[in-house]
């Protein structure tokens, strides 16, 4: 199979969080968060995209396909899946990390991943990863700084926001009537092997950015 499905993650959305202070890495939040993530040195630009067709609407993702010229000079269609953004938390209490365990019928087995959902409309990123660390663990943080954006998969275009949440204090889950939602806290150290073990890949990168970042 060609890779013909894959997304090149250049969209762009005008209610993107703004800010100005730089992340720990480094990075420009602004950047960051608006998704013009840097390129590496020597890529080329963007191939023209000359048709964009919505074929399947939900309200949660559309899905489609952009027809697109290759660097040759052929064509080929390249589909995409495109939810809105979301936000994943990386909360500590001390020494350990916040997760929650949930079973996700799309894979029909349990996992551990850590706290997230959507971004809704106009939303900052840092007041979102609090309201959702709040929703699915009961959780209340002081004090929640964005880390970096990233796209999770090829195929899909939204992006993926990562916080860190400190300073935070246990209080009742706010879950929907759809949410099952079990919270674990495990010592840093364990955490990450703890999530990879469980197969929730979508946790697992927002802990190694927050390793990265110099917060675990």
């Amino acid at each position: 199979m060609t890779d013909e499905g894959e997304a090149d993650g250049s969209d762009e959305r005008e209610d993107d969080p703004t800010r100005d202070a730089p992340t720990p890495d480094g990075t420009d939040v602004d950047v960051a968060a608006r998704g013009e993530l840097p390129r590496p040195p020597g890529t080329d630009d963007e191939w023209p995209v000359h048709e964009a067709v919505t074929e399947y609407e939900t309200p949660f993702f559309e899905a489609g396909y952009d027809r697109v010229e290759r660097p040759d000079g052929t064509h080929g269609d390249y589909y995409w899946v495109d939810p809105v953004d979301g936000v994943t938390v990386v909360a500590l209490t001390g020494e350990e990390v916040v997760l929650v365990e949930e079973y996700r019928p799309r894979q029909r087995r349990t996992f551990l991943t850590v706290p997230g959902g959507a971004v809704d409309e106009g939303e900052d990123v840092c007041a979102a990863g609090r309201r959702e660390l709040r929703e699915e663990t009961g959780y209340e943080a002081d004090a929640v700084e964005y880390v970096r954006s990233y796209y999770p998969d090829g195929w899909v275009r939204h992006r993926r926001h990562v916080v860190v949440a400190t300073d935070i204090s246990a209080g009742p889950q706010e879950l929907d009537e759809t949410e099952f939602i079990a919270v674990r806290t495990l010592p840093v150290e364990e955490a990450v092997g703890a999530v990879l073990d469980s197969g929730a890949g979508w946790g697992l990168g927002p802990l190694l950015v927050a390793r990265e970042a110099g917060y675990l």
